[in-house]
């Protein structure tokens, strides 16, 4: 059974009346990649901050590889463990890549710099000032700088915000190279797509508190589970059969019809109705995704009359 590697028990964050992180509670298992989603404000960059020891919680706890972000002693050894990659993260202009490694290195103590260079692809551009490097390699250079101590938790904050869509993918492609080598990652994004394909298990906060929190598989199937079924000449006696069957169908323009179903049990449903009153085409099935959750909850949250932070 593998074990945790954060632990968040009734975190909670004030800034005098405004409560920023509203009394959270979730857990990260090793090797896991666990996104925290949410609109501007909501309060995920506090919560990531607090388990960086950026921030003191004002109650409730968190513990990283069981040491309490609260205390002192603990603090020191919870940076020793983990990388951080900032959305605006720092690097001296004026050295190169190398330097800036050897930099971040020096403040792990480690002797990595090679390593992580070359598994990064950055090796090649070793001597380029930072400066004259393009977005997409800055972010690596980022990314080498928080794992150059070689953590066990790496904190990634919007990693491939302002990348070209090839420069997104690598970043996608290292993330799965740090969850296959063990490494545990939390991730925030505002990428629906990305913490969809790279995620283990979501958590998504809305107004300080954990709105929805789970497996991806689960979440989808819970809010964002309904499939679409889109059909060529369906006549109008087909669709008011399937709507006396109790399904949602509209019709488009075009002669095509749209047939909304939750679960692969009511795709065949539809599809084995539709052929037995003769018709042969297959529709275009499109399914539910991470950001039919997302919109999904965040709009039962408004419904509630909660103004986002």
């Amino acid at each position: 059974m593998r074990s945790e590697a954060i632990i968040v028990s009734d975190l909670v964050k004030k800034y005098g009346e405004l409560t920023a992180v509203d009394h959270i509670s979730f857990n990260v298992f090793e090797g896991d990649v666990f996104s925290l989603l949410g609109p501007n404000g909501a309060g995920k960059t506090t919560t990531v901050e607090i388990l960086e020891c950026l921030r003191t919680p004002t109650s409730g706890d968190a513990w990283i590889k069981g040491l309490s972000v609260r205390d002192p002693k603990d603090v020191r050894k919870i940076k020793k463990i983990i990388g951080v990659l900032p959305q605006e993260f720092y690097a001296v202009d004026n050295l190169t890549v190398l330097e800036n490694v050897v930099l971040a290195a020096a403040a792990k103590n480690s002797d990595n710099v090679r390593g992580v260079l070359e598994r990064l692809g950055l090796w090649e551009f070793r001597g380029r000032r930072f400066s004259t490097l393009s977005g997409g390699l800055k972010r690596r250079v980022g990314l080498a700088m928080a794992l150059v101590g070689e953590p066990e938790i790496v904190f990634l904050d919007e990693p491939t915000t302002g990348l070209d869509p090839e420069a997104r993918r690598e970043t996608w492609h290292l993330i799965r190279e740090l969850r296959r080598s063990g490494v545990t990652v939390v991730l925030t994004t505002h990428y629906m797509e990305e913490a969809e394909r790279l995620s283990d298990h979501v958590a998504i906060i809305v107004n300080g508190r954990i709105a929805a929190e789970g497996e991806v598989k689960n979440l989808i199937s819970r809010y964002g589970g309904r499939t679409t079924l889109v059909f060529d000449d369906i006549d109008e006696e087909a669709r008011q059969h399937l709507v006396d069957r109790g399904f949602n169908v509209e019709a488009l323009s075009g002669g095509r019809s749209v047939v909304r179903v939750e679960g692969e049990h009511e795709v065949f449903e539809v599809i084995s109705y539709l052929r037995s009153l003769g018709y042969e085409g297959y529709p275009l099935i499109r399914r539910g995704g991470l950001e039919d959750v997302f919109l999904s909850v965040i709009g039962s949250k408004l419904s509630e009359g909660g103004d986002l932070i």
